[in-house]
């Protein structure tokens, strides 16, 4: 499946517009442009395919062997964005080159834990359970 269909699958789906734009960055602008027939898929910037391919892949496509919990898909989404923002800010301040030396070890550090973890089912898995748990901690009394 080429990225041409990948997007148009996106703009077929049930997902709401808000809901993909707070997966992917994209404003649901974008999806309600595209879905109403008033913006081409041509005419989107390659950081939109890209997102836009990603939340595919990660979201929507069928993944073999992979728990098709919606809730372990918007978090391997969720840690994607976030990796990758981690990875981008690294990167600039590598190539700015007002980095401390081991900006670029950092920065490779992060790629390869996009890289890694990504990959590996039961790590996405190990770190839902970690995020559930600390969004479901309630605070604790101190005396």
């Amino acid at each position: 499946m080429n990225v041409r269909d990948k997007i148009q699958v996106i703009i077929d789906s049930d997902d709401s517009a808000y809901q993909i734009q707070q997966l992917t960055g994209v404003n649901s602008s974008v999806i309600i442009r595209l879905r109403n027939n008033n913006r081409s898929i041509d005419n989107l910037s390659l950081r939109t395919v890209e997102k836009l391919e990603q939340y595919y892949d990660y979201h929507l496509a069928p993944m073999k062997g992979v728990s098709t919990s919606v809730q372990l898909s918007h978090f391997r989404h969720r840690l994607i964005n976030v990796l990758q923002e981690l990875y981008e800010f690294e990167q600039e301040k590598v190539e700015k080159l007002d980095a401390p030396a081991d900006e670029p070890a950092i920065a490779s550090t992060i790629e390869q834990l996009f890289n890694d973890i990504l990959a590996d089912q039961l790590e996405i898995e190990k770190l839902e359970k970690i995020y559930h748990q600390k969004l479901n901690k309630k605070p604790t009394a101190k005396s």
